[in-house]
């Protein structure tokens, strides 16, 4: 069997969407893994992703139809993302729309059932959760005490040293992933060195054997992104703070000879400082954005890097 099996897709996977929606115990994964989320077993699934041509810009991870009764979607992060249930309600909204949309929907009176819908995403990055749920609502321009479109989206930590007594223990293959992750940041980026020690622990061994040299690819791809976005912000952070700085410290002189008296001018430069700083936090986003848009990401990805609104 050759390994360009894993390759049917339109797009890259990363090893959890691999795992879990396209090598060739996907499937048998993806039940494992909702009953780890559930408690609840599932017989019959259906692949849902959006991964055509027409939806390139709205790429999902996981999606499966189960048991013809919900629709689970399921992404992973490394960075925390706000905006998630946003995407979700785009993801439903097309994958309903694809599957159960037709013209009878228009004029039959009759009830039109359709799955359940089910929203989360697996987080594995360094900074700690602050909240596991967000919600669509909080999203909205205005807020109300009962808002007439939600979408609630479940955020759960699955770093290895956060799975033990979670229950998150019951999928194999999820524990066994946190477990090559953890060890790629123990051995400071050095990917082929955790490979082969989860290879020699037995951990993925079948899936890592099998797939080889791509799934290296997909991990160096995988860690460059992350790398490559925090020494981004890193620079990009310390430039706007440096010209925030300088610019706050010019107009604080400048207030102060204007008032012309040294109190003035003392105040003046730590109200021009502060004003800078702020100033520069502003055009931080801005200045990390316009650099990955050289380098050739799109919106899409800037988003997924940055966890913030793109403008």
């Amino acid at each position: 069997m050759e390994q360009s099996r894993l390759v049917t897709r339109n797009y890259k996977d990363t090893v959890f969407s691999s795992l879990f929606y396209t090598c060739d115990k996907a499937i048998e994964n993806a039940k494992s893994l909702y009953y780890a989320l559930t408690g609840t077993e599932v017989t019959n699934v259906e692949k849902c992703r959006l991964e055509d041509v027409i939806f390139r810009e709205f790429k999902n991870d996981v999606a499966y139809i189960m048991d013809g009764r919900l629709v689970c979607f399921i992404e992973h992060q490394s960075t925390i993302n706000p905006n998630m249930p946003l995407r979700f309600f785009i993801y439903a909204a097309r994958t309903y729309e694809r599957k159960f949309m037709s013209g009878d929907l228009v004029y039959t009176s009759k009830l039109v059932q359709i799955p359940t819908p089910e929203f989360y995403v697996l987080y594995n990055g360094r900074t700690a959760l602050s909240q596991n749920i967000l919600k669509l609502s909080d999203s909205f321009k205005s807020s109300v005490d009962k808002p007439q479109l939600e979408l609630i989206t479940k955020v759960i930590d699955i770093n290895y040293s956060k799975l033990k007594g979670t229950g998150l223990e019951r999928c194999r293959t999820l524990n066994e992933y946190a477990f090559l992750v953890d060890k790629i940041r123990e051995y400071h980026g050095d990917i082929e060195k955790a490979v082969k020690n989860c290879v020699n622990q037995n951990v993925l061994t079948d899936y890592l054997t099998y797939y080889g040299s791509e799934v290296i690819n997909m991990l160096f791809e995988e860690y460059d992104v992350e790398k490559a976005r925090r020494i981004m912000l890193a620079e990009a952070r310390e430039d706007a703070i440096a010209e925030g700085l300088a610019e706050g410290k010019a107009q604080g002189i400048a207030e102060g000879r204007a008032e012309g008296r040294a109190e003035g001018r003392a105040e003046g430069r730590a109200e021009g400082r502060a004003e800078g700083k702020a100033e520069g936090k502003a055009e931080e986003r801005n200045a990390i954005a316009a650099m990955m848009r050289k380098k050739g990401y799109s919106k899409e990805q800037i988003k997924d890097l940055l966890g913030e609104n793109y403008e």
